[in-house]
């Protein structure tokens, strides 16, 4: 697969309501309207996938609505242009720290990014694969290959969550916005040498999130043509693969990479970490190919708010 990319603007839009505080005079003095304030610190993270080294975003500024009143338009002082690959599991690339707004609940969130179709996302990248030095968006994957990459509809509609947040009085919110990439990354027939980034990204309260981590069996991970990995479903929902294009209640809330870790007596572990998993009760299942999973039905996950769960997956009983 091959990816470049240019301009455009992701919209990332969450649930929310936006609160005006009143004060009243009193005593005849007359009614005054007093505005309340807090802060808002928002993160980048990503549910990594196969075969790509380098996923550059570049991000260049953020949109607030609040329910009643106009946006506000942060722009950043420089295009933020970050390799979502970096930031995995439980990590998050701050964009917004400490942000002073006014408090109250908000409607949506648009994150302006330069990823267009048609453009030279990558140009001038000078290949060190902890960098993202090339122009706009792109991919580059295992064997070097590059492309520009594309959000579709990006600078009309964007992308629209349904997530709210509150942004409290003389407090706090902080928030992080993940890519789920393994369900975002498509290359489309006759859209070649554009990739196209299916905006999938959930927005998190880090108040209200905890983590999943687990160590695979050998023989699991290290099965002929496996690309090791592990899928995190709602409640009750039976493990099954992702369709391209194709958006199902049913597909996973969360996917990570299965990666290995090198111990100090030569021998090898296999390990997988989801971060901002918000509370609750989850199925995991571990796969080699996406369709096909161990166990089929799934393992039970209890995620707790700041508390680290753990589930991992043995070789099945021969």
């Amino acid at each position: 697969m091959g990816i470049m990319s240019k301009k455009n603007t992701l919209t990332l839009v969450t649930t929310t309501l936006v609160l005006l505080a009143g004060c009243g005079g009193g005593s005849g003095s007359g009614d005054a309207d007093v505005q309340s304030f807090g802060f808002l610190s928002l993160a980048i993270s990503d549910a990594p996938i196969h075969d790509a080294k380098k996923v550059c975003v570049s991000f260049t500024d953020i949109e607030l609505k609040p329910i009643e009143g106009p946006s506000s338009l942060i722009t950043l002082p420089e295009v933020e242009k970050i390799n979502l690959l970096k930031f995995q599991g439980a990590n998050a690339m701050p964009v917004l720290t400490s942000e002073r707004l006014p408090a109250g609940q908000y409607e949506w969130m648009r994150l302006g990014v330069d990823a267009v179709r048609g453009s030279n996302g990558g140009v001038g990248d000078t290949g060190d694969p902890d960098l993202c030095d090339g122009d706009a968006s792109y991919i580059v994957m295992n064997d070097d290959s590059m492309y520009n990459l594309y959000v579709p509809s990006g600078e009309n509609t964007g992308l629209k969550l349904v997530n709210g947040y509150t942004v409290p009085i003389n407090d706090q919110v902080s928030l992080t916005a993940e890519f789920d990439l393994g369900k975002s990354i498509t290359a489309p027939p006759g859209q070649s040498p554009d990739v196209k980034l299916r905006p999938t990204i959930k927005l998190v309260d880090n108040n209200e999130v905890g983590t999943l981590t687990g160590q695979v069996a050998s023989a699991l991970a290290e099965a002929e043509a496996c690309q090791p990995s592990v899928y995190v479903f709602n409640d009750g929902v039976m493990p099954n693969g992702i369709e391209d294009e194709v958006v199902d209640p049913d597909d996973p809330i969360a996917t990570s990479l299965v990666e290995a870790q090198d111990q100090d007596d030569g021998t090898v572990q296999w390990h997988y970490t989801i971060g901002f998993l918000l509370a609750g009760e989850y199925e995991a299942a571990f796969t080699c190919d996406g369709d096909n999973f161990e166990p089929a039905d799934g393992k039970p996950a209890t995620i707790v708010t700041g508390e680290l769960a753990t589930v991992d997956f043995e070789a099945p009983a021969t």
